[in-house]
């Protein structure tokens, strides 16, 4: 038995290396035992071992994002596979590939109080694209493995799921495996697309106040270049969020919307008359809700058929193609976009005379330090926030968020998958709670040894509430929603043998960035007062929005 459990798993593994998993993070346990060796005893993948669950999900999901390939986790049966949803939730939502593989008891075991056993079948829900439910191991379905694997695959862009229950004992003493079956070679067919561009083309040509709309897209396929192009050729300006992909190092992209709208008589005077969208959903409130009000034809050009349309505004959905193209001369759309030009240079004029060392100048500081080629994570909550409202730059940076759920679980441990997927230089700007959520992470760092620039905001709690109405409206707020820590993050440093800077004015933050990002595990602590932040954004948007007047 245990000789054909090896084999089993070594089918598993072997199919999947076969079609792009070559990245492979194993939790420790027992019963995942032939999984664990099977990836082991593979020279042409990379095993990580990480020894939380939760920590190792999101590690997969950074090294997914990066590669721009699907990434597996391996688990031992029991709970230990629950503490992957909150990563394959992100997985579901961000369209990110991955291969979830938890190890099970044997149908016989179930239901009569064995150790460490529950209903792992379906335990993903809807939050995976699909799942195979694996015999235990028998000599007869073995053939099936490979075709079973190839058409989960198939299914798109996400996670999926394989439950493989294995039978003591779990390995041979010697540790040998025996023939392999070889994985088929299985063609995946993608559809067709179906819709016509005639239409899109149609409106281009007539529109007067076209504007082409970019959400969180973290795919490396010169997205930027392609939207950029098709910008040139219509007139159409881009509003690019940060975490697009095609904001940082392309002229002429409109970074500033967020503090360009809250001009109320910009944001009525600007509304479009067809948008062109492409990526996830909008990070800030005031851009979403401008769109939805400019009753504008809306083209939705999504990845997958993930649609990102809450109100339901959207004229058409269709899938993402680079064959669009455009040709549009009318003097009211060039007016137009003369208009939002003009406008973020007068904002970005308008910063350039305000620089104070406080967040949202920390979040600008923090992209103008990175050079070219940097791959660039931003946490959710004010980081991202704060980046996608005031951040600019030249350079052509990579960027990476986890956006699909927006939560702030895991950000460390998924930053450190995207450094390790490529080896490029990688920076991570983050809050003082979210590094708190994740603090295994830095044991990830240490043991395997990953280059990491993280820059925490350390405002002592959660700073992002007191820009919600809750924050005066009771006498708890502090306790439930400030949540100060008191932490030291002199011992987080320590934790990881992570070299610790603390600036205290701009350009001492200037200077660890430079430092930080020729190499080795770096954390930059900024200390801010998050009571005073709230001012210090609402007099920033105010001086932003009279500039424009």
């Amino acid at each position: 038995m245990s000789t054909l459990n090896q084999r089993w798993a070594a089918t598993i593994i072997g199919t999947l290396a076969s079609r792009g998993v070559k990245h492979f993070v194993v939790a420790p346990g027992s019963r995942s035992t032939p999984l664990a060796l099977a990836v082991a005893d593979r020279s042409d993948v990379k095993c990580w071992s990480v020894i939380d669950e939760r920590a190792a999900a999101f590690f997969a999901l950074g090294l997914a994002k990066s590669t721009n390939s699907p990434a597996a986790i391996i688990c031992t049966s029991g709970s230990a596979g629950a503490h992957f949803l909150p990563a394959v939730m992100e997985a579901k939502e961000g369209a990110t590939p991955l291969v979830i593989l938890t190890a099970d008891r044997p149908w016989e075991l179930h239901g009569f109080g064995a150790p460490q056993t529950i209903a792992q079948v379906g335990m993903f829900g809807r939050y995976v694209l699909g799942a195979e439910a694996f015999p235990t191991p028998d000599e007869d379905a073995l053939a099936h493995v490979p075709a079973v694997i190839a058409k989960l695959l198939a299914l798109g862009r996400g996670p999926v799921h394989l439950n493989a229950p294995f039978r003591e004992p779990l390995a041979s003493p010697d540790g040998s495996a025996g023939p392999v079956i070889n994985p088929i070679a299985t063609r995946h067919v993608t559809s067709q697309r179906i819709a016509d561009l005639r239409d899109v083309k149609a409106a281009i040509a007539l529109a007067k106040r076209g504007v082409i709309v970019c959400g969180p897209r973290e795919r490396d396929d010169d997205f930027g270049a392609f939207i950029h192009k098709l910008s040139a050729q219509t007139n159409f300006p881009v509003l690019a969020e940060a975490s697009s992909n095609a904001r940082f190092g392309f002229e002429g992209t409109i970074a500033l919307t967020d503090a360009l709208l809250r001009n109320p008589r910009f944001n009525e005077m600007m509304k479009p008359d067809v948008v062109l969208r492409f990526g996830g959903g909008l990070t800030p409130k005031i851009p979403q809700q401008w769109l939805d009000a400019s009753n504008a034809t809306q083209f939705h050009f999504t990845d997958d058929g993930f649609q990102f349309d809450p109100l339901h505004r959207a004229t058409a959905l269709l899938p993402f193609t680079k064959e669009l193209t455009g040709d549009n001369a009318r003097p009211e759309q060039r007016e137009y976009f003369g208009y939002w030009q003009r406008a973020q240079e007068q904002a970005l004029t308008t910063l350039a005379k305000n620089e104070a060392f406080t967040e949202p100048f920390i979040a600008r500081e923090f992209i103008a330090s990175c050079p070219a080629d940097t791959q660039v994570f931003f946490s959710s909550s004010m980081p991202i926030r704060d980046v996608d409202a005031f951040a600019t730059s030249a350079q052509k940076l990579r960027v990476f968020v986890n956006r699909g759920v927006n939560g702030i679980d895991g950000i460390t441990s998924t930053a450190l998958g995207v450094a390790a997927g490529t080896g490029k230089p990688t920076a991570l700007l983050i809050g003082d709670v979210a590094l708190l959520h994740d603090l295994h992470a830095w044991l990830i760092a240490r043991k395997h040894a990953i280059k990491l620039t993280v820059v925490v905001v350390n405002n002592d709690g959660g700073g992002i509430f007191y820009f919600l109405p809750v924050a005066e409206r009771t006498p708890h707020f502090e306790t439930l929603f400030g949540t100060p820590h008191g932490a030291d993050f002199t011992h987080v440093a320590a934790l990881a043998g992570a070299k610790l800077h603390r600036p205290e004015d701009m350009n001492s933050f200037r200077d660890a960035m430079k430092t930080s990002l020729t190499g080795g595990l770096h954390l930059i602590e900024v200390r801010t007062d998050r009571r005073t932040n709230v001012d210090a954004h609402r007099v920033l948007f105010a001086r932003l929005s009279e500039a424009l007047s």
